[in-house]
């Protein structure tokens, strides 16, 4: 079993139904934020905060003991958080179904210089075609990603932006910013030089990154290749690509949850030779 899928087997049944929950009305366009805490070798959720549709902040102290009042949950047992993005604008954005490099940059840095091992998680809607009656609808993906040690994160970094130093990324030079290019199109680029899409699919060929359906085959889903495959060698920056919001009568209808329905989308290490 790939590292990936290793640690996504470690959520609960709840836990991964309160993330479709949180997620599932992608029409009010706002991001959530849980802590991740492992209990005895199982992942529980936290309190859900909500931000705006692409930003969220939090007290760590306060959220914390939010945790502890309301759902029991220790301190000590914190592990890492998972977040959502919804839709933004009424469309689905594709670099939003990736780790932004706000997510993913302070991770890399902690597991670099501290040769830790770091997990990541992000709920993202993606538009399908119900098979059952050729209906769009909306799914709830999980890309899971993990930062295994410092070994691991060199060699996806080397593979897939060569022309970077992994030692010398900072939080403030991995940052990306919107930069306008000569022939008016926009960009996100960093100081760094890095393409963080492309390093994301790189840890995925490791086995580091993976992502799962929350809806199933039971509720229509098929296989798909990575949101990034389509565009190996050409996403290098692009903001998004907008797709329309369908009305909200073809959303997916609610269907009992049980976890056996949880369908894998993407094992990149399976794929790529």
């Amino acid at each position: 079993m790939t590292l990936w899928r290793k640690e996504w087997s470690k959520f609960s049944d709840d836990s991964i139904k309160t993330m479709k929950k949180h997620s599932d009305k992608t029409n009010e366009e706002r991001e959530w934020m849980c802590y991740v805490y492992d209990v005895d070798g199982t992942y529980e959720l936290g309190s859900v905060s909500y931000g705006g549709e692409s930003r969220i902040e939090v007290s760590p102290q306060k959220k914390g003991a939010q945790d502890s009042m309301i759902n029991g949950l220790s301190s000590k047992d914190r592990k890492w958080t998972i977040h959502g993005h919804p839709l933004k604008d009424g469309k689905i954005y594709t670099g939003r179904q990736y780790f932004s490099s706000t997510d993913i940059c302070r991770e890399y840095v902690r597991s670099r210089d501290n040769d830790e091992y770091v997990a990541q998680y992000l709920v993202y809607p993606h538009k399908q075609v119900d098979s059952h009656n050729n209906e769009e609808v909306f799914h709830n993906r999980v890309r899971v990603l993990v930062f295994p040690n410092r070994e691991t994160i060199f060699k996806a970094m080397r593979s897939s932006n060569p022309q970077v130093d992994p030692s010398s990324i900072t939080v403030q030079s991995g940052q990306n910013s919107q930069v306008k290019q000569q022939d008016g199109s926009i960009r996100l680029q960093n100081e760094a030089g890095v393409d963080w899409f492309a390093f994301q699919e790189a840890l995925g060929r490791l086995g580091c990154m993976g992502i799962i359906d929350l809806e199933g085959p039971s509720s229509g889903s098929t296989y798909f290749n990575s949101e990034g495959r389509i565009m190996a060698g050409n996403f290098a920056g692009i903001i998004a690509i907008g797709v329309i919001m369908i009305g909200l009568s073809k959303l997916h209808k609610a269907q009992p949850f049980k976890s056996e329905n949880i369908q894998v989308i993407e094992d990149l290490v399976t794929h790529y030779h």
